[in-house]
């Protein structure tokens, strides 16, 4: 049985100072590596940025592929990188929350080109030519009535 750890208490740290500063609002326009981005204030300038944990980068990098992401950031007083605070959705990224849609009785995948289910050595792959892929140790197909298997041609093994 394992045992319950013990929580180590540590002192608060000192006296937390404010951070002063000013939020500019914008567009994000490009993410880069080293949790960087381009903003691009109203003014038209672009500036990189710090993008902290607390923003979902998979969803930011999405969304740039569709449209520029409105955004706000927190510019500091003496000096220092400006930090990624604020990022909202347009119109324009409403399709991504209809790439996944789950209302308790169907979920709808859309991909323009292909879905793969993935999971260990087994995969299930569907293309939009129309191809559908399952590779998997063990096949196993089973129907309570009839079991079809139709095709132009059917080949097996």
């Amino acid at each position: 049985m394992q045992q319950a750890r013990r929580l180590r208490m540590v002192p608060a740290a000192g006296d937390v100072q404010p951070v002063a500063g000013r939020f500019a609002e914008g567009h994000v326009v490009a993410l880069g590596a080293a949790g960087r981005a381009t903003f691009r204030g109203q003014d038209g300038a672009d500036f990189e940025v710090r993008v902290p944990r607390q923003v979902d980068r998979r969803w930011l990098r999405s969304a740039l592929a569709l449209a520029p992401v409105p955004a706000m950031v927190l510019v500091l007083d003496g000096g220092g990188s400006p930090v990624l605070s604020y990022v909202f959705a347009a119109s324009e990224h409403e399709a991504l929350d209809e790439h996944v849609r789950i209302d308790g009785k169907t979920i709808e995948l859309a991909a323009q080109e292909s879905i793969r289910i993935r999971t260990g050595r087994s995969v299930v792959t569907v293309t939009a030519e129309g191809e559908v892929n399952v590779r998997g140790r063990n096949i196993t197909s089973r129907a309570s009535n009839v079991n079809r298997v139709r095709g132009g041609a059917v080949k097996i093994n």
